[in-house]
């Protein structure tokens, strides 16, 4: 079960409605994987058996605060998370370096981390994601190779994944591929690419 915050409704489609924060992701963490899992309720009541989840959570490999984003870490695994999803990752090189500080204070981390990889597929899809999207960062070169791709900037998406994975599967346990607005055929060939 992956258990997150989700962005602030102002910027979806219906900005008129309103935040619940009743409960945080590391304490909805804390419920499925303290209480849950041991067969019991939040109040401490018996739900009949235990329930089996495995919890992740998300985790930002580019924070523009690391020091934040370890406490928030270490906080979701105290409280049970087993694995993290990140957001769509175009500089691997500065990730990996998020995770080397974080083995460097606390060893290395003891839950696997999936790499999200989201292929581009024209100038306009990869600027917004750069200007609008909270914690997806595109590098200008990356940028720049859509763009000077033209009509083939769908297949130069799929390439510029297809190295991102290169790099990735060196120090990440895995990747998961977000296709966007029903591109799955260039997942599909992403996946055709790296087996």
């Amino acid at each position: 079960m992956f258990v997150v915050m989700g962005d602030p409704t102002a910027i979806g489609d219906y900005p008129e409605a309103m935040d619940n924060y009743d409960l945080a992701p590391s304490g909805l963490m804390q419920l499925i994987a303290q209480r849950f899992n041991q067969g019991v309720d939040h109040a401490g009541s018996d739900i009949g058996q235990p329930t089996r989840f495995f919890v992740g959570c998300a985790l930002n490999l580019l924070p523009p605060d690391p020091e934040r984003e370890i406490k928030l870490l270490r906080r979701k695994i105290a409280n049970g998370a087993n694995f993290a999803l990140t957001q769509p990752v175009y500089q691997p090189e500065k990730a990996r370096e998020f995770l080397d500080l974080y083995a460097k204070q606390f060893g290395d981390l003891e839950m696997p981390v999936l790499v999200g990889i989201l292929p581009l597929y024209s100038v306009r899809h990869a600027a917004f994601l750069h200007n609008e999207v909270p914690g997806i960062v595109i590098p200008e070169e990356i940028r720049a190779r859509i763009a000077e791709a033209g009509e083939g900037a769908p297949q130069e998406g799929v390439r510029i994944a297809v190295e991102l994975v290169q790099q990735i599967k060196t120090w990440g346990q895995g990747i998961y591929l977000m296709p966007a607005f029903g591109r799955y055929d260039l997942a599909a060939e992403i996946v055709e690419a790296i087996r």
